[in-house]
């Protein structure tokens, strides 16, 4: 498949096969998202692979909004990819300071797209999530107090292969040349 075809085909997966996520495919995401750039190469992420059913099945209830309706999908979901923000370096902190930018909540952003498609690519479904519970994550996953998550990843064999099909703006209403 080539890259416009992996990008037509990654999309946010709500419903996975009950078929546990092998821990090489997770380590490819991974090993991906560790080759991408970041500001100053200060590479300001750790990430935490769950692949355990039982930490999967603890985890899940932390995602969720009883009364909004939130990520309830995530009760079938087999195995996620947190990403925490790691300290960055002096000269990333120095330019988001100067420049008014945070830098290393980018670089998470580009990691995490970079997971996805990493997943897409080996048959997996993800979907990106900025709902949870994080004090409570942090204590059962014993991430250092210092430490913010910022992105979870729900990973696992989709129950379909169709892909939806995109419902986006049209390039004539986002791409300018020269001027805006």
């Amino acid at each position: 498949m080539n890259f416009m075809e992996l990008v037509q085909k990654r999309e946010s997966c709500r419903a996975y096969k009950d078929i546990p996520v092998e821990r090489e495919k997770l380590v490819n995401c991974i090993e991906a998202a560790r080759l991408c750039p970041s500001a100053c190469n200060s590479q300001p992420w750790g990430f935490i692979a769950i692949d355990d059913i039982k930490t999967a099945k603890e985890i899940s209830p932390l995602l969720q909004d009883a009364v909004l309706q939130i990520n309830r999908f995530t009760r079938n979901c087999n195995a996620y990819i947190i990403i925490a923000e790691e300290s960055a370096n002096l000269s990333s902190k120095l330019g988001g300071k100067f420049k008014d930018q945070e830098f290393a909540q980018t670089d998470i952003g580009i990691a995490a797209q970079t997971i996805c498609l990493a997943a897409t690519e080996q048959g997996l479904g993800t979907c990106i999530m900025g709902w949870f519970e994080e004090k409570k994550l942090k204590s059962l996953l014993k991430i250092p107090r210092g430490k913010r998550i910022r992105l979870i990843i729900a990973i696992g064999y989709p129950e379909s292969d169709a892909t939806r099909a995109k419902m986006r703006k049209p390039i004539e209403e986002i791409l300018h040349f020269n001027q805006w």
